[in-house]
């Protein structure tokens, strides 16, 4: 064999040698891929349900369920969430401009709250519905857990109420 050919043998075993490695490479980058997001599934729509009060009295299996209720609403979140952004980005503009503009504060101010309401009016629905796919027991379990819910939010407010007042 002569010298050219060596040369050009081990350059061609170098090639496919390198070739080799990139290949399990990406076959391990796309495997790792695949494999973190079965253990990591991209985040929910909504994340988890908070209505105030009823959420720590709602058992994990109705929360879950009210979860679910909710991510089939998913469309309404997420356009909310989007004309909340444009609408905070357009009041701290209206905030800023000299002369501000009490009237399109005050315009900006009232789509805030009739999402808010809005929100809430979905997280009524949703907390009702539950209730009707509730059996009895279950719904009185629920009634008593609101209950020591509300006894322990006397009680520190009331503990709150006679602790004493730091001196000025």
């Amino acid at each position: 064999m002569s010298a050219a050919e060596t040369r050009n043998g081990r350059g061609l075993r170098w090639a496919l040698i390198g070739s080799a490695v990139l290949n399990l490479l990406l076959l391990g980058f796309f495997i790792g891929g695949w494999i973190a997001h079965e253990r990591h599934p991209p985040r929910p729509v909504v994340g988890d349900v908070s209505l105030g009060a009823f959420t720590g009295a709602l058992s994990p299996e109705d929360r879950d369920a009210l979860r679910k209720a909710a991510q089939a609403r998913g469309s309404e979140f997420r356009d909310m969430r989007r004309q909340a952004r444009s609408d905070m980005t357009a009041l701290i503009a209206a905030i800023d401009a000299e002369p501000w503009d009490r009237a399109q504060v005050a315009e900006l101010l009232e789509r805030h709250k009739a999402r808010t309401v809005q929100r809430v009016d979905i997280g009524e629905q949703l907390i009702l519905d539950r209730l009707d796919a509730m059996s009895a027991e279950s719904r009185h379990s629920f009634a008593e857990r609101l209950r020591e819910g509300a006894a322990r939010f006397d009680k520190r407010k009331k503990d709150r109420e006679d602790a004493p007042k730091p001196k000025p």
